[in-house]
């Protein structure tokens, strides 16, 4: 026991049992010594005979064992190279070494020093390498899940903006495809998914790496600066290609269209472009060219202050009700009153409708809104016996919580043969079974329905017919 364990035998012991690669090199790069893993696993030979013989011979007898398959064994010259790195630097390194072994790509880490004899003279190299070959493969994977979209298999947002931090774009271009939520909504989000992918097919056929950064948003990175001044013609000749294309659910033939936004600033690059997308899409116009005036940036700044007002205005119950009373006029009595909402400032200045609800909408505030409208008239008329009305856009009768909402609270209120739902003919009804279900159930427990400013929008008979 004690001579198996003496220096030399207990050193050779362990590197037999080793999972990890050793080995030993002479200043040409042959072999002093090699354990049984780096013989088994990367040389595939005999450990008594790669004493005197380098990576390539291994690498060479490998290939021309396997001479259909070019790829078998590649990984032998990395190696060697790695062996003059340590030599010219004299000191240890670490490396990731990458290669085909019997066909299958292997990664390796590899520690390698310079090698000194009992005198001090360099000799050659030592080193030992270890298979990561799952640890690369699973930080590949995470990569992949956190830069590239699932679907399309494009880079996503998170993509581009390393991008940007990192190359220095001159300018980015968004495209945003029109009336998206209309296909998903008419033939169905698979088909859409299919829209999506086919579209994503159609840019990587392109000369330009596309990202795909929002549901229905694609981006374009731009790096010379001399496409800067002709960028505008480059993305009307994409807009008018990209729309001769016909794409297919299942037989039925669809063109896209795109809105565009271009941003040619050297800061916030990305946003830039997305201001200039939905300007766009705003105006209804192709494409918009987002410009340092501040015009366009200074109206999302007040949209966004806007947004933040309204949030502390329900949080802090600045969302108030005013009454208008309604004269009968053939009386000239009141017969009801009409829910107006109203936004208070932390000043106590009254803020109208026409200036917070439609960016409530864009924020998803809205429903909010109409629940503190609906608490507030409710409770108010509940000890009274006037009539009122309470307006509801189409947002809120497809609103299935806000209809339980409303229902919940004129049963509980009492006032459900005193209010009138007064529909905003304004706004155009896209599903008008919708409404029929809404009316039938709010006329089931007494309440009335009316169409208000009619004839001010999409409207008339056929409304009425409906």
């Amino acid at each position: 026991m004690k001579s198996t364990l003496q220096a030399g035998n207990f050193l050779k012991l362990i590197s037999k049992h080793l999972p990890d690669m050793l080995w030993a090199k002479d200043l040409e790069g042959n072999y002093l010594y090699a354990n049984e893993s780096i013989c088994k696993n990367l040389l595939m030979a005999k450990t008594n005979e790669v004493i005197g013989k380098n990576d390539i011979y291994f690498a060479t007898r490998e290939r021309d064992k396997h001479q259909s398959n070019k790829q078998w064994h590649t990984f032998g010259e990395l190696c060697f190279n790695s062996d003059y790195v340590v030599l010219e630097h004299m000191k240890p390194m670490i490396f990731e070494e990458y290669g085909n072994i019997k066909g299958q790509l292997v990664y390796l880490e590899v520690h390698k020093a310079p090698l000194y004899d009992s005198n001090g003279v360099l000799i050659g190299t030592i080193g030992s390498g270890r298979d990561i070959t799952s640890q690369i493969m699973l930080e590949e994977e995470n990569k992949k899940l956190a830069f590239y979209d699932q679907l399309t298999a494009l880079p996503n947002r998170q993509k581009i903006i390393l991008d940007i931090s990192e190359n220095n774009p001159c300018a980015c271009v968004i495209f945003n495809i029109d009336e998206f939520k209309e296909i998903n909504d008419f033939f169905g989000t698979e088909n859409g998914d299919k829209i999506l992918k086919d579209i994503a097919s159609w840019f990587s056929k392109s000369n330009y790496e596309t990202y795909r950064i929002d549901g229905d948003e694609f981006a374009i990175l731009f790096y010379d600066d001399d496409c800067i001044k002709s960028i505008e013609t480059k993305v009307k000749d994409i807009l008018n290609l990209f729309e001769k294309e016909i794409f297919y659910i299942e037989e039925e033939k669809i063109q896209i269209a795109f809105s565009a936004g271009i941003a040619k600033v050297k800061y916030n690059l990305l946003t830039k472009a997305d201001i200039a997308v939905h300007y766009a899409k705003e105006q209804k116009i192709k494409i918009s060219t987002y410009k340092e005036d501040g015009n366009i940036e200074q109206k999302y700044k007040q949209n966004i202050a806007m947004a933040t007002a309204i949030r502390e205005a329900l949080n802090d119950k600045r969302i108030i009700c005013h009454y208008q009373p309604i004269l009968d006029q053939r009386t000239g009595k009141i017969y009801k009153y009409e829910t107006l909402v109203r936004m208070l400032t932390k000043e106590g200045e009254i803020i109208p409708p026409i200036e917070f609800l439609e960016i409530s909408k864009k924020t998803k505030l809205y429903p909010y809104i109409t629940r503190e409208v609906l608490h507030q008239a409710c409770n108010t008329f509940k000890d009274r016996k006037e009539n009122f009305s309470i307006n509801l856009s189409i947002d809120d009768i497809k609103d299935t919580n806000i209809v339980n909402e409303i229902i919940k609270t004129i049963i509980e209120t009492k006032t459900a043969s005193r209010i009138t739902f007064e529909i905003l003919e304004s706004e155009e009804i896209e599903n008008y079974q919708e409404v029929r279900n809404f009316t039938k159930r709010i006329k089931e427990i007494g309440s009335k329905i009316a169409v208000d400013d009619f004839g001010t929008g999409y409207s008339n008979f056929e409304h009425i017919l409906n």
